[in-house]
């Protein structure tokens, strides 16, 4: 080669694994010669041994724990000598019966299969233990572990199965072990690996550099470096040359423009042949060089830039394509759409009784309407373009009770709740309230608003409850018409207009209140009652338990007539939320009778221990019952000790007499609305100025319970607020 190349590296690989081998040979031979020395000291200390035995045998016993004692090594060396100073019946400390068999050293490869063997004659009968680097509780990795009865046997051997094993032989005389290291080599039958190649290299002329190459090889390999001329990356020489063998390391000093080329790193075996190349890559200078790197990296800018506008164009092209088709198909069906829309809606399903009661109104045979809502699919008509309207519900005509939808004409908002509303509304210059569900509602409260009014159908009218005017159910949501009550609940009528301690608990800073407009004398307070308990008698005669009967739940109409409300709405009693309300406000659980708040059972029974609730309330116009207590539990504690709320300032012993015979404990004690009704009509015959509240009853459809009834028991499921 020419004088600018210079070469450093190892010896050839040949050569080196040749000095390995015999380095390896050299160990074997050294470990072989102090094995047999080890053996020899063992044979002249068993004869000493054996010796005492033959001129004493009972030494041996006596001194039984010293020579348990003494060091592992020692042991016979030949087995004929053992057989001759100690015959198998006589006792003796353990020794090896074939010791010359017995290794230090064992080397396999990967995957092969050994055997520890470690046979030994003692009396008593000896027992033998293996170890592993001095641990005695071992396991392989992977494959398999067998132990006979002085043998210890390894298949598949692994790198993981290098160690010291040792196994250890005792009697009750004592004890012999012996070492054996275990060296196991991993195999590559592959052609070389390459572990780490040569990497491009850029040099100024006559600088210095190298190139490495380093491949994995088990087997006998040959490595070299070819070399091929250019001038640049792509115009190269068909001219190659081998210029290194068995090197690593490629070395250059003083390098020239010659030497610009590829290198190649190629090693090779019996199983076949693995390359690397680098470019060497030889400039004058290295601003020429910075001027190239610049250029190319404008280059590369250059180019990038053209490919990002090059892909925005044709993403912005399919965009604009894909939104133009689109548009067309959306057109196209624009045009084809036909008149008739298949839409997906709900079909209220009302199960009504197939034979009702007599023309008396009984309710003894009375089945109570079940509603269902069934998904479906139907067809509705449109005119042109102009999209059908669309109505979630579907909801069954009743003629008797259907209203024109355009002669309803809704207005303020008098209450709502979490999913329902109550809204004032005309009809026919009458003002009426109506139902109907919030935005956001469910099935259920459909189900529910919806059996109300079914409820209110089969129940009939009564001067003296909320009735029943009529429905808007077609082409719109669900409107149930019901009678308005201007004046507002009883509770808040009683206490605005009562005619004493209006004053007690204002401020003295503030104006006094004004005059209340209505006069209420204890004679009007009678008529409420009065009033109250003959509704009440109408719903226990139609089977009917309200379960939430407060003052709040009774409305004052016109004329100061008390219509009964919320008795048509279907409740879960199970819905401890509503009874247990933990506020300081007013809690419904004080209505509510020992047996209802103890077992959840209700009755018309129960609903006569809500009116003994109620009358002390319309006696103390509209204050709050058992202002102390605030728990149920607390309640009926207090009800069980057998108190009771005391007679009100203002109230006459009659009144507060009823009142107890209301709240007794026992259910069966209380007396019925039928007599609790005449029980009102004598107190109020009594008075001088008695005033007949008997009002004409109102225009209203005919009841469908007139027509239908039947099953008692079924109404007392639904018909309860």
């Amino acid at each position: 080669m020419a004088a600018g190349w210079s070469w450093r590296g190892s010896h050839s690989t040949i050569t080196m694994k040749s000095g390995s081998l015999a380095i390896f040979v050299l160990l074997l031979l050294l470990f072989q010669v102090e094995g047999r020395r080890q053996v020899a000291n063992s044979q002249e200390m068993l004869k000493d041994n054996s010796g005492g035995s033959q001129i004493k045998t009972s030494a041996i016993s006596s001194n039984t724990n010293q020579t348990a004692t003494t060091d592992l090594d020692d042991g016979p060396a030949d087995d004929d000598d053992n057989k001759a100073e100690l015959p198998e019946t006589e006792s003796g400390k353990p020794y090896w019966r074939h010791p010359k068999r017995m290794s230090f050293l064992q080397t396999r490869p990967s995957g092969s299969l050994l055997a520890l063997n470690c046979q030994a004659v003692g009396n008593p009968e000896p027992n033998i233990t293996w170890y592993r680097n001095g641990t005695v509780d071992w396991t392989r990795g992977y494959g398999t572990l067998k132990k006979n009865r002085w043998t210890l046997t390894m298949e598949d051997l692994v790198p993981g199965d290098c160690g010291n094993y040792t196994c250890k032989v005792c009697n009750a005389l004592g004890c012999i072990r012996h070492d054996t290291q275990v060296i196991v080599s991993d195999r590559v039958n592959h052609k070389p690996i390459l572990i780490t190649g040569p990497l491009n290299l850029t040099l100024v002329v006559n600088g210095s550099g190298s190139m490495y190459c380093k491949y994995l090889s088990d087997l006998t390999s040959m490595k070299a470096w070819i070399f091929v001329p250019c001038q640049g990356m792509t115009n190269c020489s068909n001219n190659r040359t081998i210029i290194a063998q068995g090197k690593d390391q490629l070395q250059f000093v003083n390098v020239t423009m010659e030497q610009e080329g590829w290198y190649t790193c190629i090693e090779s075996n019996s199983l076949g042949r693995s390359n690397s190349t680098a470019y060497l890559r030889v400039v004058r200078s290295l601003h020429l060089l910075e001027a190239g790197v610049a250029s190319g990296i404008e280059r590369t800018n250059l180019m990038y830039f053209i490919f990002f506008v090059g892909f925005l164009f044709i993403i912005m092209c399919t965009s604009f394509l894909f939104y133009a088709v689109r548009k067309m198909k959306h057109e196209k069906l624009l045009k084809q759409r036909i008149e008739t829309v298949h839409q997906w809606t709900k079909k209220v399903i009302i199960f009504k009784p197939e034979s009702g009661g007599d023309s008396s109104g009984s309710m003894d045979t009375m089945i109570m309407p079940v509603v269902r809502i069934k998904k479906q699919r139907t067809t509705v008509l449109q005119s042109g373009n102009e999209p059908a309207p669309f109505n979630e519900y579907e909801f069954p005509l009743d003629s008797n009770w259907e209203l024109p939808r355009n002669q309803l004409v809704l207005g303020a908002t008098l209450g709502e709740g979490a999913f329902g509303r109550v809204v004032m509304a005309e009809v026919n210059n009458a003002i009426v309230a109506v139902k109907m569900v919030k935005e956001g509602h469910t099935d259920d409260d459909i189900a529910s608003l919806v059996r109300e009014m079914e409820v209110m159908k089969i129940i009939g009218r009564h001067i003296n409850i909320i009735n029943l005017l009529g429905c808007c159910s077609q082409s719109g949501p669900l409107y149930v018409i019901v009678e308005y009550a201007p004046h507002g609940n009883l509770k808040d009528f009683l206490y605005k207009n009562r005619p004493f301690g209006r004053d007690q608990d204002r401020d003295s800073s503030q104006p006094p209140p004004s005059p209340p407009a209505h006069m209420i004398t204890e004679k009007d307070l009678i008529k409420f009652a009065h009033q109250i308990a003959r509704g009440m008698d109408y719903l226990a005669s139609r089977r009917c338990i309200h379960r939430d009967l407060a003052a709040r739940n009774v409305l004052v109409s016109d004329d100061y007539v008390l219509k009964i409300a919320d008795f048509g709405l279907a409740r879960d009693i199970q819905s401890t939320e509503y009874y247990r309300k933990n506020t300081n406000g007013r809690l419904p659980i004080k209505w509510m009778a020992p047996e209802s708040l103890q077992e959840k059972f209700y009755d018309s029974k129960s609903d006569v221990w809500s009116y003994g609730i109620l009358l002390w309330e319309i006696m103390t116009y509209g204050q709050q019952p058992y202002p102390t207590i605030m728990s149920a539990e607390e309640l009926y504690s207090y009800l069980m000790s057998g108190q009771r709320m005391e007679k009100p300032a203002k109230c006459s012993m009659n009144i507060y007499i009823l009142m107890r015979q209301c709240w007794h404990f026992n259910a069966d004690d209380r007396p019925p609305f039928t007599e609790i009704v005449e029980y009102m009509d004598k107190l109020l015959q009594t008075k001088e100025d008695y005033l007949d509240v008997d009002i004409a009853n109102l225009d209203t459809p005919p009841s469908t319970s007139d027509e239908e009834e039947d099953e008692t028991d079924n109404l007392q499921k639904w018909c309860n607020y």
